[in-house]
């Protein structure tokens, strides 16, 4: 599934453009190992250790996953920071055609 979202502004110096495009498959990768860690709900923190991503890197990415109906927010859980935190749930459709 090839998803595009933005990365860089049009008004960015030519180093930005040249990261941002070097950083699409890197969330293309980041989508899908996170669409594989949900196979139990979470938090980004869980999210986090399972994949072995930074909580930054997970909380990134759970917006776009959210956009392309890949993911969805149930309740709400203490995360490792001692603040409140959504529990994210995959989309079962989704996350078969993530895996597919």
């Amino acid at each position: 599934m090839k998803m595009f979202f933005p990365r860089v502004r049009t008004n960015d110096p030519e180093t930005s453009h040249a990261a941002a495009a070097q950083a699409v498959n890197l969330a293309e990768h980041h989508h899908f190992i996170i669409i594989c860690a949900l196979n139990k709900p979470g938090t980004i923190y869980d999210i986090a250790e399972r994949t072995g991503l930074d909580a930054n890197q997970v909380a990134r990415r759970m917006s776009e996953l959210e956009s392309l109906n890949l993911v969805k927010t149930e309740g709400k859980a203490k995360g490792a920071t001692g603040r409140m935190c959504r529990i994210w749930f995959a989309i079962k459709r989704g996350q078969q055609e993530m895996l597919l």
